[in-house]
């Protein structure tokens, strides 16, 4: 049983930490990058090459205020962007999306026989997650 446990908890745990993005190849890959080395371009470069499209959000990333569900969703993309070998995030889109909501509440129960009479009062709260999608690019050196 108290394997079971454990399993279940590490489950939950494993699938807690999954990066909610996509990637979408539309180019080469390149070999793969350090997150740190990737830059957001809000406008295009002179001369860049496209690998992938690529969205993100900033589900299951334990921030709270809202610029730390962008900081989030904008890491995940550089994430995303350097598994392709890409230098650059050429950011076009950002929003927020409904996540599933919480839900808070008491109740109380009462059984006799056959019978069961119950009360439950509570209310539910929707979480909304900050959402980025960009393309992942290569810019040469002499284009930065």
């Amino acid at each position: 049983m108290r394997y079971c446990v454990l399993l279940i908890v590490l489950v939950f745990g494993l699938s807690g930490c999954a990066s909610p993005s996509t990637t979408n190849m539309i180019g080469t890959a390149r070999a793969p990058l350090n997150a740190d080395q990737v830059l957001i371009y809000l406008e295009e470069p002179i001369c860049f090459e496209p690998i992938a499209l690529l969205t993100s959000t900033s589900d299951a990333s334990f921030a709270f205020t809202e610029q730390a569900k962008m900081d989030a969703a904008l890491q995940r993309l550089r994430e995303a962007a350097a598994k392709v070998g890409a230098n650059g995030v050429l950011l076009k889109r950002t929003g927020e999306q409904q996540d599933d909501s919480v839900y808070v509440g008491t109740g109380i129960g009462r059984s006799s026989g056959n019978f069961g009479f119950g009360i439950n009062m509570g209310k539910s709260f929707g979480l909304m997650d900050k959402t980025a999608e960009g393309v992942a690019i290569w810019v040469p050196q002499q284009c930065d």
